[in-house]
């Protein structure tokens, strides 16, 4: 009996531990959030992003709002934040038609590097994908 309730003490107790050191299951860490008043340049436009993280059971998004009038939502992939900015009628085609222009951007939220990428025609035929670095530097 003696042995039993031993058994049990000490089960109970690395459970304890473990549960207390967190290595019990798998947790998920907090993606490296961006947060605040950046700013930087993507070619010959210089720009300023407010950028606010908000975590929840689900995970965590950033939503990013530029001086430039748009606002979007960043997902992290595990190594950058991602988000897609679109611009309604954004584009003519050459076909007088209007298509919208997406430009998708990336930024790793360690070095504050990213890339911009975006179709030279936007959402019309016969456009070339071109990708451009930029450098954002915090500021608030």
């Amino acid at each position: 009996m003696m042995r039993s309730v031993t058994r049990t003490l000490v089960t109970a107790a690395a459970a304890a531990v473990l549960t207390a050191t967190g290595a019990v299951g798998v947790a998920h860490a907090d993606p490296p959030l961006l947060n605040g008043a950046y700013t930087g340049d993507g070619g010959s436009e210089e720009f300023s992003w407010t950028i606010t993280p908000s975590c929840g059971a689900n995970g965590c998004t950033e939503t990013v709002a530029s001086n430039q009038g748009w606002t979007s939502v960043a997902t992290f992939d595990g190594v950058r934040w991602n988000f897609r900015v679109t611009k309604p009628d954004g584009a003519i085609c050459d076909d007088g038609s209007y298509a919208p222009a997406y430009i998708s951007l990336s930024v790793d939220p360690i070095t504050l590097g990213g890339t911009v990428s975006s179709d030279s025609n936007y959402g019309c035929p016969g456009g070339v994908i071109s990708e451009s670095p930029f450098k954002l530097r915090k500021i608030g």
